[in-house]
């Protein structure tokens, strides 16, 4: 899966530029990002960044960016007693739609379902 795939490169990856966009990802996974922005900080072009990212990640910028999003909004759904809006906002979305639409495409079920199931087993 792609968080596993994921957490096995970044051990593994050389480029110092890429470890340290992915540690500015994970400081700021409730933060809006700007793939621009990562670039500039770790001394790449956009395009440069992007292909690097990929090389070392086997993952584009977004979609690791999106993995480690679902991997927060699950553990605040799981473990937060926000509400919906609050956990949404908290992820730098800009609505609850957009967040809930977000967590469907990933996860397959809506958040407020699957905030249900995973209280009810734990």
């Amino acid at each position: 899966s792609a968080p596993q795939v994921a957490r096995t490169r970044v051990h593994t990856m050389q480029d110092f530029r890429v470890r340290k966009a992915i540690q500015l990802m994970k400081a700021n996974v409730c933060e809006r990002i700007c793939f621009d922005d990562v670039a500039r900080s770790v001394g790449l072009s956009r395009p440069h960044f992007f292909a690097l990212f990929k090389e070392q990640t086997n993952l584009t910028p977004n979609v690791y960016w999106n993995t480690l999003r679902m991997e927060e909004a699950v553990r605040q759904l799981q473990w937060s007693q926000e509400p919906l809006i609050s956990v949404a906002c908290n992820l730098g979305f800009t609505t609850q739609g957009n967040f809930s639409r977000f967590f469907r495409d990933h996860v397959g079920v809506p958040p407020t379902l699957y905030r249900e199931a995973a209280r009810a087993i734990s």
